[in-house]
Formats: structure tokens, C-alpha cells, sequence
């Protein structure tokens, strides 16, 4: 009797397990627990970690997914021709109450295509120059952001169409970044469930869509610091679909940022 209770537990386990990988219904929870599992090798190998940095963003309050990704990423160095050391931090539009997927896909939501995030890099041994700014950006959007939504780099479009230099620095905790506005196209996230993307545990599975990974204009803006004496290149980074939605990125969450070192 008891080999069969126990067999029937490792059952009921099993599917349990199977509902909470699979159910619409636990996407944020299972992306969530991800997250926290992922982040806790990447953040050790981490730009912030080797300098003892630390980033507080505050997202309470907001639709964004409660927690930042962290990712280290070693193929920048030749598409700077340098080796260097590289991390993004990001999140995006949080998950409907009940829905099965995350608002970066709903082209209706204020949030639909929308980043917030940071570049850490260290080893360029000089302030990024607008060129390579623009080319982190492109490689972040072709070979990190739109693969894991299962969009190749070689089938992504990631074109800026208008960049402007802002007049004025923003001063965010204590220190003066040099910010740009631009205007770009790119694809959106949305696709057909037959297509695989590894993103899907991140942000759900895309809804059901007449086409494949659509062509939109994109805001975004950049605000970078360099510090000198670590050879740090910090750039915050928004994208989103309205001039609003980064303005209240703006106001609401960098301005609020703290960023100390230990």
C-alpha cells in the first residue's frame, strides 16, 4: 500500500509540476521564479558585481514586471573590436491580472514593445562614443531582445531613423548624463505559437497574431555616464511607443534611481 501512495504522489507531483510549466495562468509566477533562479549566477558574474555596484530602480507602484533581468553577454567584444565586459539589465510591461502573457505584447497596451533598463561596461578604456552607442543598441535589439521572442538577427530589422543629442544633461543620483532622443523601426514581439522562442518563460506565450514579428516606430532614449577612474560606461535606456510613456519613465523611475558603490 504504501509503494502505491507513493507512486501516486510522484503522479500528482508530476502533474502539478506539468500545470504550474504549462497553465496560462501561472506565466508571471513561473517567470518570476526563473528570473530569481537565473539572476542569482548571472548577477555573480556581473559588471555591478565586480565593481560593487549597486542599482536601485524603483518600479513600486508601476505596470512594469516587478524584478530586472540580468544578463552578461561575451560577443559584444568583437562587434566593438575589444574586449570588453558587458551586462544589460532590463524589464518590460508586467503581466494582466489573469492573463497568460506579459503587456509587451498587447499592441493596445501603453507598454506593448516597451524596455526599461541599463547597460554596464567595462575594458573600452574611453567614454562610448555615439557610433558605438548606437551599435550596442542595434546588437541589443537584434542579437539579445528580439531572438528570445524567436526572431533571428539575420530577419530582425533595427533601423534609427532620427537621433538627437538633448541640450541639457539629466542628473540622475548625483551625477550628470549626457541623454539622446531618437526615432527608430523595429519588429514587435508578437507571433504564431508554432514558432519556438526561449522568451516565452519570461513573457508568456504571444497571443495569436495575422503576422509575424510586425514592423512599428519606437521611441527610445539613452542617457550615459562614463566613469573615468573605472572605466565604467553606465547607459540607462527606454524604449516605448509614445513620447509619454518615456517621459513618465523619466520623471517617475530614473530620477528616482540610486546608484552607490561599496
Amino acid at each position: 500500500m504504501r509503494g502505491k501512495g507513493g507512486m501516486l504522489a510522484a503522479v500528482l507531483l508530476v502533474f502539478c509540476a506539468l500545470v504550474f510549466l504549462k497553465a496560462p495562468y501561472f506565466a508571471r509566477d513561473r517567470a518570476l521564479l526563473v528570473i530569481r533562479i537565473y539572476d542569482r549566477y548571472q548577477e555573480e558574474q556581473s559588471v555591478a558585481k565586480n565593481l560593487g555596484m549597486n542599482i536601485s530602480v524603483p518600479m513600486k507602484d508601476t505596470d512594469l514586471f516587478p524584478l530586472l533581468v540580468t544578463y552578461n553577454d561575451e560577443n559584444l567584444s568583437r562587434f566593438l573590436g575589444k574586449h570588453i565586459h558587458f551586462t544589460v539589465d532590463y524589464t518590460f510591461g508586467d503581466f494582466k491580472k489573469g492573463k497568460g502573457c506579459s503587456r509587451i505584447y498587447d499592441d493596445n497596451d501603453p507598454l506593448y514593445n516597451a524596455y526599461l533598463g541599463y547597460y554596464s561596461l567595462t575594458g573600452l578604456g574611453k567614454k562610448i562614443t555615439n557610433e558605438d552607442l548606437l551599435l550596442i543598441s542595434e546588437y541589443d535589439m537584434l542579437h539579445l531582445a528580439l531572438p528570445a521572442v524567436g526572431l533571428s538577427p539575420k530577419e530582425g530589422i533595427f533601423e534609427i531613423q532620427v537621433q538627437v543629442k538633448m541640450p541639457e544633461e539629466l542628473i540622475l543620483s548625483s551625477y550628470a548624463f549626457t541623454a539622446y532622443e531618437s526615432v527608430l523601426r523595429t519588429n514587435g514581439p508578437e507571433h504564431q505559437g508554432d514558432i519556438f522562442a526561449p522568451g516565452e518563460l519570461l513573457f508568456g506565450t504571444s497571443p495569436s497574431t495575422p503576422v509575424n514579428y510586425p514592423l512599428h516606430e519606437i521611441k527610445g532614449r539613452v542617457y550615459l555616464h562614463y566613469f573615468e577612474d573605472l572605466d565604467l560606461n553606465l547607459v540607462f535606456y527606454t524604449l516605448g511607443t509614445s513620447e509619454a510613456l518615456l517621459d513618465d519613465f523619466e520623471e517617475n523611475i530614473l530620477k528616482k534611481i540610486d546608484i552607490c558603490f561599496q
